[in-house]
C-alpha cells in the first residue's frame, strides 16, 4: 500500500492523497472486508474539481479490480431525497436474470442434482435421469426453504424473486408476463398492481418500504455472487442554492426542504450499515458543505454528529475516519 501522505493545512487540518486514500481503501476495504460481507458508509471531503474527477475515477477502477458492482449516483441526476429513487437505481444497475441463474444453480446443487447449462426443470432431469415432476416438486421445495424462510430478506423481495426463480424453471408456474411484471417492480418501473396480484404484490415501492428493499438486495446478491457492491454518492449539486435561470438549468436542484430529506436518507444508510452485506457508499461532497450552517452538515446535526471529526490532528489524518479529506486546503465558513 503506498505510503499515506498529508498535506499541512493552516486552520484546517489535513488531507490525504487522493492516490493513497483509493489504495487504502482497495486494500482495507474493497479487497477483504466488503467482499467478505462488511459494509461501511465514508464521506470524501475533494479539494476542488479536479481531485474530484480523479476521486470517482480512481473509486471505479479499484472497485472494478476487486470484482465490486459499482453504481455512480449524482444529486442532480438522482433525487437523493427519495430513498426509493436511490434504491431504484441500483436494482437498474443489477444483473437480476445472473442472480437468478446464480441461485437456481445453488438450489440444484443443494439438492444433489447439479445442472449444466440449461436450468429448466426438464433439462435437469434428463440430465440425472429422473422424473420431471419429482425434479419439479424437489427444487420447489428447496426454492421455498431457501428463499421463504430467509428473514434477512424483506417479504416482498423474498416473493418476489421466488416468483423469478420460478419463471426460469419453465414449469408453467409463472408465465412470463407475471416474470416481467415483477421484475419491472424490482426496478422500480411502470407496471400496472393488477399483473403482480398472483405473485402476491400489492403494492409499489415507495418511501415505506425502499430501505429494507435496498438492504434485501445488497444482502442477496452478496451471498449469490460473493462480491462487493460499491455505491459512489456525489452530492455536489446539494450546494447550490438558487437554481439558475430557466435556460440555465440541468438536472435537479434541491429546496432546503428536499436537501434535508436527502440528508435524512444519509443518515439512514449510516444507521443500517450493520445490517448491509457486502456494500461501500462512498459519498463525496464540496468543503463548504461541511461548515455551511445553512445547506451543509451543521443544517442537520442528526447527520453531522454521526460522521464529523470534532478533534482531530492537524498533521496526521486517519484514513478510517468517517469523513476523510483529500487534497484539501482551508475548508470554506460560512
Amino acid at each position: 500500500m503506498a505510503e499515506l501522505q498529508a498535506t499541512g493545512l493552516p486552520l484546517g487540518g489535513t488531507g490525504l492523497t487522493c492516490a493513497s486514500y483509493l489504495d487504502f481503501l482497495a486494500t482495507e476495504y474493497l479487497a477483504g472486508y466488503v467482499s467478505d460481507g462488511g459494509a461501511a458508509v465514508r464521506f470524501v471531503v475533494p479539494g476542488s474539481d479536479e481531485v474530484a474527477r480523479r476521486w470517482h475515477g480512481g473509486l471505479a477502477e479499484a472497485a472494478g479490480s476487486a470484482n465490486c458492482l459499482v453504481v455512480a449516483l449524482d444529486a442532480a441526476e438522482t433525487k437523493l431525497a427519495m430513498i426509493d429513487q436511490l434504491y431504484a437505481a441500483v436494482a437498474r444497475a443489477v444483473d437480476w436474470a445472473d442472480l437468478v441463474r446464480r441461485t437456481l444453480r445453488q438450489a440444484w446443487a443443494a439438492i444433489g442434482l447439479p445442472p449444466e447449462e440449461t436450468l429448466t426443470v426438464s433439462a435437469v432431469a434428463a440430465l440425472h435421469d429422473l422424473d420431471a415432476r419429482e425434479a419439479a416438486r424437489s427444487i420447489r421445495r428447496q426454492l421455498e426453504t431457501v428463499l421463504l424462510t430467509d428473514t434477512t430478506l424483506a417479504r416482498e423481495f423474498r416473493l418476489a424473486v421466488l416468483r423469478l426463480c420460478q419463471a426460469e424453471l419453465g414449469t408453467g408456474d409463472v408465465i412470463d408476463a407475471e416474470a416481467a411484471a415483477v421484475l419491472a417492480w424490482l426496478r422500480v418501473e411502470p407496471v400496472q398492481l393488477r399483473a403482480l396480484k398472483s405473485a402476491s404484490l400489492y403494492s409499489r415501492i415507495g418511501r415505506h418500504n425502499a430501505r429494507a428493499l435496498l438492504l434485501s438486495l445488497a444482502t442477496w446478491r452478496h451471498r449469490t455472487t460473493g462480491s462487493g457492491l460499491v455505491i459512489d454518492i456525489d452530492l455536489n449539486r446539494l450546494a447550490v442554492n438558487r437554481r439558475p435561470p430557466v435556460e440555465q438549468r440541468t438536472g435537479l436542484y434541491y429546496t432546503k426542504a428536499a436537501l434535508l430529506d436527502a440528508y435524512e436518507v444519509l443518515r439512514q444508510l449510516i444507521d443500517a450499515a450493520d445490517s448491509l452485506r457486502g456494500v461501500m457508499v462512498a459519498v463525496t461532497l464540496p468543503p463548504e458543505l461541511v461548515t455551511d450552517e445553512g445547506r451543509g452538515l451543521p443544517a442537520y446535526t442528526a447527520l453531522q454528529l454521526r460522521i464529523v471529526d470534532e478533534v482531530r490532528d492537524k498533521r496526521r489524518a486517519n484514513p478510517y475516519a468517517a469523513l476523510v479529506r483529500l487534497e484539501t486546503r482551508l475548508e470554506v465558513v460560512r
